[in-house]
């Protein structure tokens, strides 16, 4: 079974979801649907380098990885590639276990990962400056001198 999405891309979230529509924030990171197998529950997809990525095409959308909504009652799974519904098999406790520990750690390593790129150097905490700050400081207060003279 297939089914074809509409994107509409907002700036503000609607209160009400349309079936059938996929609403895109770029301002929120988000994609916000009805889940595909119409039990009308908000299905919020977070977009981030480690969370879903989506591929706008300019006339369709491609989230990925796969939606698993384990947390609804109705536990569909599918997958949205071109603006199309592609239904994937339903995942056992197990399966989907598995799939939160892993994507939990995809996580906890992306974010290590830039907080690394982030963490301080020992020239920023010392505040040493370069070469070329030093001459401008040493211009600046030459010129501050000269303006005291007048």
């Amino acid at each position: 079974m297939t089914t074809r999405l509409n994107h509409v891309f907002i700036d503000t979230i609607p209160d009400e979801l349309e079936e059938g529509k996929l609403y895109i924030s770029t301002r929120f990171r988000v994609i916000m649907h009805s889940c595909c197998c119409g039990c009308k529950n908000k299905v919020v997809t977070p977009l981030s380098p480690a969370r879903w990525k989506m591929t706008f095409n300019g006339s369709s959308i491609s989230i990925s990885p796969s939606i698993g909504n384990w947390n609804f009652d109705c536990k569909s799974h599918y997958w949205i590639q071109n603006s199309e519904v592609e239904w994937a098999r339903k995942w056992s406790e197990n399966e989907v276990a598995e799939g939160k520990l892993f994507e939990r750690e995809k996580r906890e390593e992306h974010f290590k990962k830039i907080n690394k790129e982030k963490e301080p150097t020992i020239e920023d905490n010392l505040k040493i400056p370069n070469k070329e700050q030093v001459k401008q400081s040493l211009l600046v207060r030459i010129k501050n001198i000269f303006k005291n003279l007048k």
